[in-house]
């Protein structure tokens, strides 16, 4: 008999971690990230290759021939000198500087600066 409570005893210690482990994981409410887990915003400088505005997509290439899928939200800011602009107004082969911050669906831009 006592053999048996400490072979209960020892299943019950070995499996503890490991059932502690899959509530933490599943604890969380689906859809649900951690502050871990999310990107830190990016900075990007390059010339804008294509504009898609029924797509709210711009891409633009970096220095070294990247392209970068921007996606453009309505939160999105767009400056060109002092004024602001629409995606609509975007030009291929216009430089500009676009803050983004890359998420699951995309790479999301913040703002897009027009360079002279």
């Amino acid at each position: 008999m006592r053999r048996i409570w400490i072979g209960i005893g020892l299943s019950a210690v070995l499996c503890a971690p490991a059932l502690w482990a899959a509530k933490k994981t599943t604890s969380a409410p689906a859809g649900h990230h951690e502050a871990t887990e999310r990107w830190a915003a990016q900075n990007l400088k390059g010339t804008i290759s294509m504009v898609d505005p029924k797509m709210d997509l711009v891409v633009v290439r970096d220095p070294s021939g990247v392209p970068f899928d921007i996606k453009v939200t309505p939160s999105t800011r767009i400056d060109s000198g002092s004024k602001r602009e629409e995606v609509s107004q975007l030009a291929p082969n216009q430089s500009v500087s676009v803050h983004f911050v890359p998420e699951g669906r995309g790479d999301i831009a913040r703002t897009i600066q027009v360079n002279p």
